[in-house]
């Protein structure tokens, strides 16, 4: 069943970093397209990210660059499948399969329909898309978006490359200097091209002159029907074998995008699967949970000591810390005691207020808050502090000039100040602040 979604964002990610990127916003409640562009390349994504918000996004994965082919399950290795399939694929792929990303597309019986891409490519593609602030729903094979025909392929031109589909979870992208070896050998009837006043012509039955033992490239047996065709939306290529039978013509992207959703071969499997949505929420929190965290965990020790007699409330009060001890520190999985938690945590906390002097980082905190208040117009973006050196270095966005030079002088009273080049970007000016302590 198609999914319900207002808008979506449908973005065809580019083979190479220099090709172009089509994206195209599509209404399936109103059945129209919002918006539709290119992007020069895939370092451009951040022009778009506008359009992903409040919307469901999906990426298209080129299929020249996708291997969809079918396997033939070992008996007994059903409840195995993911662990094996690489290795089933090994003797028909040309590099090493731990360079590979197998994803299971759907099994059926004793074979399974698989992709197969590189996680080179893979980790590029989700790297832009981050580094875009881009999040999406799933990574689908483009071909596969192409409306599905009972009988015979369907074919449409995008960008200079052919995109067939062949069945649910089968396709290719073809350059069209190769299409005719590609189709002779998947047994299409090898029928002579018409003109438009021939299309009923191309209508009719054809010959079927294909060997009863041929099977398709990929694994399965092409359909030995007479009358199979090539349903094409774009322009037939001139000399093509096949029985070409043109369908109402549509912007491919448009095709792509009301195929897409809701699809099942969703490659974000394995380790690019989807993060639950409420870690999302809780990173931009994450600095203000922890130093919570580590407040509750030392009252909550407290009351544990304080509380011994009580068992049961003992008992919770131990569940909870354990549970945020985890979370402020998930490299310390395993507790072996109450004393180890209490180690940990006083240790962390140490750390983040400097222990017994003044040089921490939460002294110097209280330290600048004042001068920061009282310049409500500065924000700060992001700071770093370097014991070593003695120095907080911050980078910070105003509204004008002066409000970094009013922070300035109120630092001075205090600290010995350092600020960089600014620079005005819009209607904003960004800069650096360096404070060292007096000597």
């Amino acid at each position: 069943m198609e999914e319900s979604v207002s808008e979506i964002l449908t973005i065809r990610l580019s083979s190479r970093a220099e090709q172009p990127v089509q994206w195209l916003v599509w209404s399936p409640q109103q059945h129209e397209v919002i918006a539709s562009g290119q992007l020069a390349d895939i370092s451009q994504l951040g022009e778009i990210a506008e359009y992903a918000t409040q919307r469901t996004v999906y990426a298209l994965a080129p299929a020249c660059d996708v291997l969809l082919t079918q396997v033939t399950i070992p008996a007994g290795s059903s409840r195995q499948l993911g662990a094996v399939l690489p290795f089933l694929l090994e003797e028909e792929l040309a590099q090493d399969v731990d360079h590979l990303h197998v994803h299971l597309l759907k099994k059926s019986g004793d074979s399974a329909q698989v992709a197969v891409l590189e996680h080179r490519k893979m980790e590029h593609w989700l790297a832009a898309l981050s580094d875009a602030g881009i999040e999406i729903k799933a990574v689908v094979p483009d071909c596969l978006c192409l409306p599905l025909f009972d009988q015979g392929y369907t074919a449409a031109e995008l960008d200079g490359l052919w995109l067939i589909r062949q069945s649910e979870m089968l396709g290719i992208g073809a350059e069209a200097a190769w299409l005719p070896a590609w189709l002779s050998a998947q047994q299409t009837p090898i029928v002579p091209r018409a003109d438009d006043a021939d299309e009923e012509a191309l209508n009719e039955p054809a010959a079927d002159t294909a060997s009863d033992d041929a099977t398709v490239a990929s694994g399965t047996e092409l359909p030995r029907d007479p009358e199979h065709r090539i349903h094409h939306y774009t322009p037939a290529p001139a000399g093509m074998p096949g029985l070409w039978k043109a369908e109402t013509p549509e912007l491919v992207m448009q095709l792509l995008a009301q195929g897409v959703i809701g699809h099942k071969a969703n490659l974000l499997s394995g380790p690019y699967k989807l993060q639950p949505a409420w870690r999302k929420y809780l990173k931009p929190w994450r600095k203000v949970a922890i130093a919570a965290a580590v407040l509750l965990a030392v009252v909550g020790t407290e009351h544990v000591v304080s509380v011994q007699a009580k068992d049961a409330q003992a008992d919770v009060y131990r569940a909870e810390s354990e549970r945020i001890f985890r979370q402020v520190l998930p490299q310390f999985q395993r507790i072996p005691s109450e004393s180890y938690l209490k180690r940990q945590m006083s240790s962390e906390l140490t750390r983040l207020g400097g222990g017994a002097n003044d040089s921490g980082l939460l002294p110097w905190l209280a330290q600048l808050q004042p001068s920061l208040a009282k310049v409500p117009q500065l924000t700060v973006q992001s700071l770093k502090y370097d014991q070593n050196r003695g120095e907080i270095r911050f980078q910070a966005v105003a509204a004008e000039f002066q409000h970094f030079e009013q922070l300035r002088t109120l630092l001075t009273e205090q600290f010995e100040v350092e600020q960089g080049q600014l620079n005005r970007e819009g209607n904003q000016v960004t800069g650096a602040v360096v404070v060292r302590r007096k000597s």
